[in-house]
């Protein structure tokens, strides 16, 4: 099970009780029971109606292959999703960057942006440099927490060379 850590006015801190779960592809959004469920787009696009008729909070779950030309079809749905979670199959695997690049600079997304997946604490400078402020971690989460915390108080997270 995964730790997650979230940023809020520049504070890092531990989250316990997360209540996101990722809804299965295959299992119709209507037999899922209540609660916070990220749905993947796919099941999205397919229920957005009835997602929205269960008047409880929602977020997106996006797989690293998601087309650009899909999350512009997005645009007018991104204020009402609480999460948008981008999925690291591996730590290799860099298409996530862009589509947080995407989302908080040409879609203008404010809410939450979560790092699920294979994500390593090597990767939290960059990935909050792509917007992230939320980050499901695998590895020790006191270990990911205090680095955070240490890049926070350092040059390097508020003057990046680049």
């Amino acid at each position: 099970m995964s730790v997650l850590i979230r940023e809020s006015a520049a504070n890092f801190h531990l989250v316990s009780d997360d209540p996101w779960r990722i809804a299965p592809k295959t299992e119709a959004v209507s037999g899922l029971p209540d609660g916070a469920w990220l749905y993947p787009l796919a099941v999205w696009k397919k229920e957005a109606k009835v997602i929205y008729a269960r008047q409880q909070r929602f977020g997106l779950w996006l797989a690293p292959d998601t087309p650009v030309i899909a999350l512009e079809t997005l645009r007018e749905d991104l204020a009402n999703f609480s999460v948008i979670a981008l999925d690291f199959p591996v730590f290799t695997d860099g298409r996530a960057y862009s589509l947080a690049g995407l989302l908080r600079a040409r879609l203008g997304y404010q809410g939450e942006l979560r790092a699920v997946g294979n994500v390593l604490r090597d990767q939290l400078l960059f990935t909050r440099r792509m917007g992230f402020d939320a980050w499901a971690l695998d590895e020790s989460a006191e270990e990911a927490l205090a680095y955070l915390r240490n890049l926070s108080q350092s040059r390097m997270m508020r003057h990046p060379y680049q």
